[in-house]
Parts: structure tokens; sequence; C-alpha cells
């Protein structure tokens, strides 16, 4: 892996490139340090509460094999170790301080769902194989594509012009060849730089930097190198089929299957690959709740194969009903066999108990037609043997015996039979008793349909319950959260704030002369002033501060377990942010300052109403004294 690293410093040199800031970049520094204790590293990492989230998140899918939950950071740390705890720390600062950007081509939502989905791939597979630590895939999983975050960051204009030209899905190779040309530095190249640049495991790098042009890794047969290149393209191929619908799913999922069953350095079956997909989605669910990612979350892996032979058979759900023929006598085996056939059945034969059960399992039929007087496991055992499972449950089981035994035919029926034929077997006889069965095997598939149905809906209300919450707390021009919601959230926090006895601080922000630009440029200016200044103040709050648009140009930012000291740091920084910030509209560039005010509850302040007021006062103070600053009450 050759990377030409003298482009790669003049861009690193400008300053603009994506990297970690706040409590990620503390932990970077501190982790380099061949000195550095647990215990400081800890306490970096308590400064973040949103961070100690994903970190014991972490800790927990790592250390479930131990069945003890695990709720203290020192714990985390010990179980992940300090290079797991970096590589996270560095991934979700960007995925939180990289939301959004300027090139109008680039969707981010779909960007950082699919980082998310590769890396949780990716973990997977390694936790499958063994190559590398599966904490560590995800993160590089997680960063896979940056150097194409970083272009679109770098040269949003350039990059969205590009992207526009080549269409949603170009062609890999030709993306690395027009990326070289326009901007001497290609998106998997400056990927591998970045990794590189931040410490990231080599091999990692490696695998991501190969998995598209695979044949120049030269990595040996049975390696870790090519077991990790074939799980980062099979990490590529998951995350793509996750997101798609339909008929483009169809197509990729089958592909998918071929490429997991022919790598021979993952030795994946259609069952293990099937366990990771279920893995993914259910996890794709969480960490998106947990990075506030938009999610949707594919059906399972059965019902996406499911439908994908449906799709290309061209055959509807319960028209060829699955059997399975288990008859000792080969003769008899393919006289049954040969009817169903005639009759529109999907059959599958098996010459005794043994190997019906494994049949069944494999095939999970609908209709089982089982001879009693098989060798080994005979019928009456093996329906009994299948009715205690969840898949014989809902199964039509057809017995064939000989004549006469009363005592053994009861046996059958305790057993779970449904209806049962004498031999020597009459074709018009089978062939009305398997109708009976179909009828009942079809309307067994018509309920599981509408129990899939309703869960589908079920899901959809909650979902349309879920955004029309969202909708009556959100503002709509900014995307911060509205009046309705910050006063909910700060009686939250004042209870917290109660009973955990630590402190809480709260800023109120409005712009300065804010008329003045509506007046002056018109109301669709103001509107783009006030949504990209917005977008400044939030890309320079950490992660557990909650920024709330209160109406008109003013706002709230509610700081739980934020002293004094640190609430006047974080008040600075916004006001210099803003400062610098110059907003590009059709009447030409407008800058815009804010004033702010800044209170933190200490012993004299009794309600949280008086907490507010220390805020608006202090507000006011920076107002009547010049504007563009911050203010503090002055008793």
């Amino acid at each position: 892996m050759d990377l030409e690293l003298k482009k790669f410093e003049q861009i690193k040199a400008t300053g603009e490139l994506p990297s970690p800031k706040g409590v990620a970049l503390s932990i970077i520094r501190l982790t380099q340090r061949d000195d550095v204790s647990a215990l400081e590293l800890e306490h970096a990492i308590k400064s973040d509460p949103a961070f100690v989230g994903r970190l014991l998140k972490a800790a927990n899918a790592a250390g479930r094999a131990n069945g003890r939950p695990i709720v203290a950071i020192a714990d985390a740390l010990n179980v992940l170790g300090m290079a797991v705890v970096r590589n996270l720390a560095l991934s979700f600062s960007l995925v939180s301080g990289y939301r959004k950007g300027n090139c109008p081509n680039f969707d981010f939502d779909q960007f950082w769902n699919r980082s998310l989905l590769t890396g949780l791939t990716f973990q997977e597979i390694n936790r499958h194989s063994g190559a590398v630590n599966p904490e560590e895939a995800f993160c590089c999983g997680l960063l896979a594509d940056v150097g194409r975050l970083a272009l679109a960051t770098l040269y949003p204009q350039a990059y969205s012009q590009l992207l526009e030209e080549l269409g949603g899905d170009a062609d890999p190779v030709l993306l690395h060849e027009r990326e070289e040309a326009l901007f001497a530095l290609a998106n998997d190249d400056l990927t591998a730089a970045m990794l590189t640049d931040w410490g990231l495991p080599k091999q990692l790098i490696e695998s991501l930097y190969y998995r598209l042009q695979p044949e120049r890794s030269q990595f040996s047969v049975g390696s870790r190198g090519e077991k990790l290149v074939a799980g980062a393209i099979l990490a590529a191929q998951v995350a793509d089929v996750c997101q798609l619908e339909g008929d483009a799913r169809g197509e990729r999922l089958a592909k998918l299957g071929e490429l997991a069953e022919s790598s021979t350095a993952l030795a994946l079956t259609q069952e293990a690959l099937g366990r990771v997909v279920d893995a993914v989605a259910a996890q794709w669910r969480d960490w998106g709740e947990t990075l506030q990612l938009k999610v949707k979350v594919p059906p399972s892996f059965s019902q996406m194969m499911t439908a994908a032979v449906v799709q290309a058979t061209g055959t509807e759900g319960g028209t060829g009903l699955r059997v399975l023929v288990a008859l000792g006598d080969k003769g008899e085996r393919q006289q049954v066999a040969a009817l169903l056939h005639g009759l529109g059945y999907n059959t599958a034969e098996a010459q005794d108990g043994e190997m019906a059960l494994e049949a069944a399992l494999d095939m999970q039929p609908q209709i089982l037609v089982a001879d009693a007087a098989m060798t080994g496991i005979d019928g009456i055992r093996l329906i009994r043997a299948l009715r205690e499972t969840k898949l014989g449950r809902a199964m039509y089981m057809l017995l064939l015996t000989t004549a006469g035994d009363e005592d053994r035919l009861v046996e059958a029926y305790e057993a779970g039979a449904d209806d049962y034929l004498v031999k020597p077997l009459k074709e018009r006889v089978l062939a009305a008793r398997l109708r009976a069965g179909a009828r009942v095997a079809e309307l067994q598939v018509e309920v599981e349909r509408d129990q899939r149905e309703m869960k589908h809906f079920a899901a959809e209300l909650a979902v349309s319950n879920r955004r029309l919450h969202e909708a009556s707390v959100t503002d709509p021009l900014t995307g911060f959260y509205n009046r309705r919601y910050a006063l909910e959230r700060l009686e939250q926090e004042w209870a917290a704030s109660n009973r955990s006895k630590k402190p809480l601080s709260c800023l109120v922000i409005d712009f300065d002369r804010f008329k003045e630009i509506n007046d002056g440029y018109g109301h669709d200016v103001g509107d783009k002033v006030l949504a990209e200044v917005a977008g400044v103040l939030q890309q320079n709050l950490r992660t557990n501060d909650v920024i709330c648009r209160m109406g008109g140009d003013e706002f709230l930012v509610i700081s739980p377990d934020t002293d004094s000291e640190s609430m006047r740091a974080c008040a600075l920084r916004l006001l210099a942010a803003v400062e610098q910030s110059v907003i590009d509209t059709p009447r030409g560039p407008v800058r815009c300052g804010v004033s702010i005010g800044v209170a933190t509850r200490d012993a004299g302040t009794a309600t949280l109403a008086m907490l507010m007021k220390a805020a608006d006062e202090g507000m006011y103070q920076a107002k009547i004294s010049g504007r563009r600053r911050i203010g503090e009450r002055f008793d």
C-alpha cells in the first residue's frame, strides 16, 4: 500500500480536514502518551456523558459472554482496552461533528448510515472469523469511506458537481480516476492516509484500501490479510443490501450469498451469513438511536431470501407448498414424490427418520407424509419429535400405515398426526387427503402473513407516532428542539440536578440587530442567516448540550453537569465561532453577531424560574454593554 503523502500533508496543513474535537481529541491525545493512567482516561471520558453511554454499550457488546452488565467506565476500559476506546472516541466524534455540510449532492445521512452498517458488519464478520478485535474492526469499518466525507468537506461545490455527473451509484474505479484528476488525491487514498495519521491498525487500513481491487493486495492464501480483505468486501456488500428495497435488494441478495459461500477465506455458509445480517440489522436500529441517525431496518435475512426467490421465480407465496416425503420403501417414495410434483408441490425425500429430521430443518416443509414403519426413527416418533419444535407445530402431518391396529392409530394421533392413510396407496385418495392438508397449510400461511402485516402496521404506527412527536417538538427551520420541548427538558434537568446535587447551566442567545437583516435583505435571507448561524452554534457545542429555538432569533442552550467556568468558556467559543462566520446570500455576504446570557445554578438559585431569569438578564446586560459579548446578571 504505497500512498502519496505529500498532497495529504498539504491538505492536513490547512486544518480543514474532518478531525476529532472536544473530549474525543482529549482522549486521543492522552492515549498517545506512554505514561497515561487509566484514571486520567476515565476522568476525560466522564466529561462527555453521551460518549460514556456509547462506550458502555460497546463494552457490554464485547463482554456479553461474561453475562455481567458493565456499568463502570473502569470496567469498560478493562474490557475494551485503550486502543479501542481511542478509536471509538475518534469514530463517534466524527459522526457527531460532520452530520451535514455544504456539498449539495453528498447525502450525509445515507453516508453515515452506510458507514454504520459497514462497521457493524465488519465487526460481526471478524467476530465469526477471529481475524482481529471485533471492536477495532467496527471503528475501521465505520470510517471506511471517510475520504469521501473529507472531499465533500474540502471541495463541496466541485465534489457535488462530480457526484451529479457520475450519478448515485458511480463505478468506484471511475470515481477514483476522476477524483485523482480533479483533486490530486482519490477518496480511498485519502481514507488510508487519514486512518494512518490517526494511528489505526495497519492491517485493517490495508483491508479497506484493497477491498475494491483485492488482486492488488498480494496477501497469501489463508493469511489474516486475505481474511480481512474478504471481510471488508462482504461488509460493504451487506451495507448496500440493507439500504436497498424491493427488486434492487433481491438482485443484490443472490450475489451476496454467492460471494459469502465462494470466499474460502471467510467460509461463511448461508446460515452463518443470515446470522451476521440479522445481528447487523438489530444493532443498526440500536446504534442508529444512539447516534441519532434515521434508520430503516430491513426484514430478517430469511424473509429477504424468501422475497428474492419469489422475485426470481415469479411465483406467489403459498402456490407451491413444500412437502417432505419420508418413506422407507423406495418405490412408494418415488410414486408419492411423482404424484406431488405433478400436483404442483415442491417436494423433498428422505428414506428414514434421521434423514427426515435433517431435511425438515433444512427445507422447513408445510406438509409431512411419513411412513409409520420406517427403520430407526419411525413415523410416529418422527411426528412426535417435530411437534416439539416451533417448526413442527404448524406443519400438517399425514401418516401412512397398514390396516387394523387401532391402538397404533390412537398413538399416532396422540403424537400429533393430523390424518392417516392405509396402504396400499390409492393416488386419488392420497391427492384428496393432500388437498385437505394444503387448505390447512394455506390457512397457516395466511395467518402468518396477517401476523406479519399486523407487526408491520404496528411498527409503522410506532414510527408515525414518533415522527408526530418529533414534529411537535422540533423547529422546522433549524431542526432544533422548540420552546415546548425546551421547557419540558428544563424541568427534567432541574429535577435531576436536585437529586444529584450537580450543577446545571444554561445560555440564552439572541441575535444582534437581526431585524435590520430582515428589513434590509428580506425574510428569505433572514431565514438563511438564522439557519446557518444556528448550524454554527450546533457544531461548537458539546454532544450533551441541548440547543433549542425559543422563538424568533432567540435560542436556549441547556447544559447539565456543567459549572459556571465551563459555561463561560462555552459561551466565548460560540461567540467567536459566530463572529468568524460569513453567510453567502443572493444579496452578498452577511455577518451576524450574538449576545449571550450565562447562568449557572448556585446556592441562591431556589427555582428554575430564577435560573432562567438570571440567563435572560445576562443576555440583556450583554446587549446594553455593546452587543457581541457574553453577560451575567449582576445583583
